[in-house]
């Protein structure tokens, strides 16, 4: 089967998700037909969106996340992959609207996923960590300490992230803030790798309208 490297990257992903997710994940749907004959979503409106959906069920009842797919072969594909923005924002506005069998869907998380999101990191050979418990940044060593982000991070691809989300609380400079309570979340997709965990996470950046203190804020969640 000659498939190109992201329709490669996207059945790694599906079979990450499909045999290490058990636990939440439902099921996992193609933005098209593909190789592996797995369901499809829709959209309607603006019609670009991102290549796989994933529905969950963390046990506070069904979710689905909308995931931009990046072979990490070149580097410029998942600094290209910022365009989760643009799909976010589409939403938000909607310009685009989700469907699966005709039935429209809410998106609760917006991620970024490679082929080596199951080993905890995004680019190609990624080989240096940092350790966030150690963290000179003390924001960072709390969350570590209260499991809101990993306790371990591959560089490069930390630093991708908090770029993307710099971006985002620009982004939200256009939305009212009471819409926040209802706004999808936004990041990654990785595994644990610090605590020999292969199950999916989401590391995100989540509006927490439950909290006292209502706001922005990590998380680090297993599938």
């Amino acid at each position: 089967m000659n498939l190109k490297p992201e329709a490669k990257a996207e059945i790694i992903l599906w079979d990450w998700l499909t045999t290490k997710g058990k636990k939440a994940v439902e099921k996992v749907y193609f933005n098209r037909k593909n190789e592996i004959s797995a369901p499809v979503f829709t959209t309607k409106g603006i019609n670009k969106k991102p290549d796989l959906l994933i529905k969950i069920n963390r046990g506070y009842g069904e979710e689905f996340c909308a995931v931009e797919v990046k072979s990490s072969e070149q580097s410029k594909n998942i600094h290209d992959a910022r365009k989760i923005l643009d799909y976010y924002k589409r939403y938000i506005d909607g310009e685009t609207k989700y469907f699966i069998k005709e039935k429209e869907i809410n998106i609760s998380h917006f991620l970024v996923a490679t082929e080596n999101s199951k080993n905890g990191f995004l680019f190609q050979n990624e080989t240096h960590t940092i350790l966030n418990e150690d963290s000179s940044d003390s924001w960072r060593k709390t969350n570590s300490k209260y499991q809101l982000e990993p306790k371990e991070e591959f560089s490069l691809t930390s630093m991708w992230l908090r770029r993307l989300w710099a971006d985002f609380r620009y982004l939200r400079k256009d939305f009212n803030k009471e819409d926040f309570t209802t706004m999808p979340s936004i990041g990654i997709l990785m595994n644990n790798f610090y605590e020999n965990d292969e199950a999916p996470h989401l590391f995100i950046m989540n509006f927490n309208g439950h909290l006292k203190n209502k706001s922005w804020g990590a998380r680090f969640w297993r599938l």
